[in-house]
């Protein structure tokens, strides 16, 4: 599969890739005190953009301990990821259909074996059990019921919608093109510093077909989330992908104090 190599060759022309991606941040392994959890997502839909903010206002953002991809660079990518799923189970309890909005920055990797590792800066999801179980390990997770998903197979178009009391409130809209075509096989981590610790959340999907999407994110200008992107709006010029995933599996749990 050529996703990776594709996405780094990518960021090295945009002129944002260091040499210090070659290097590891040094997070150490640590037994958690809280137990992890498994989630296992069906029949999803997702879309991927990754786009382009300021390095300085992102550090800010993001604990020392972690080093953004472009570190030593005026700009760093930033990551937009929304996802409907038939399915969500927590912990092996009953799947029920719901939503996630994550929103990061990308990182260089703690550890090998992802395609991507992003910093999570912002957490949504309509499922009350997923939120909750992110938030006893730490995590300030959003549990935002409202969620709006509104993509339809025979559509082009895609619109997502958080609303209050998801904070800051934000948008993502344009047209898609799903693909058929399998591209192999997708690992992604999602790490966040909490209040006990480095938790990594690693999602490992098995099959996945990648499609196009041109995509627009909207917030307040005034949110943190604005100051973030430079203003109201901004667009990827990094990538974007509209994405199918029949199954995908995903493991939390605390890796550092």
């Amino acid at each position: 599969m050529q996703i990776r190599p594709n996405f780094y060759k990518i960021l090295a022309q945009a002129g944002i890739w260091t040499i210090g991606c070659l290097l590891y941040t040094g997070v150490s392994l640590a037994s958690a005190a809280d137990p992890p959890f498994g989630v296992d997502f069906t029949g999803c839909v997702e879309s991927i953009g990754v786009g382009l903010v300021p390095t300085a206002v992102a550090q800010t953002l993001v604990p020392a301990e972690f080093h953004l991809a472009g570190e030593g660079q005026p700009v760093t990518p930033f990551v937009a990821r929304t996802s409907r799923c038939d399915g969500i189970a927590v912990d092996g309890d009953r799947a029920k259909a719901g939503t996630i909005v994550q929103l990061g920055v990308v990182i260089i990797p703690p550890q090998p074996g992802a395609v991507i590792d992003t910093y999570a800066l912002w957490y949504y999801t309509s499922d009350a059990k997923l939120a909750q179980h992110l938030q006893k390990l730490g995590i300030d997770a959003q549990h935002v019921p409202t969620i709006d998903y509104a993509y339809v197979p025979s559509s082009t178009t895609l619109d997502v919608t958080v609303r209050k009391p998801g904070d800051p409130a934000l948008s993502l809209n344009g047209s898609v093109t799903p693909s058929t075509v399998s591209a192999g096989s997708f690992i992604a981590n999602w790490w966040r510093k909490g209040r006990l610790g480095v938790v990594k959340m690693t999602t490992n999907v098995p099959v996945i077909d990648i499609g196009g999407a041109s995509l627009i994110l909207n917030t307040s200008a005034a949110s943190e989330l604005g100051q973030l992107i430079g203003g109201a709006t901004t667009g990827f010029p990094i990538l974007q992908q509209f994405n199918l995933l029949p199954a995908a599996h995903m493991d939390v749990s605390i890796v550092a104090p």
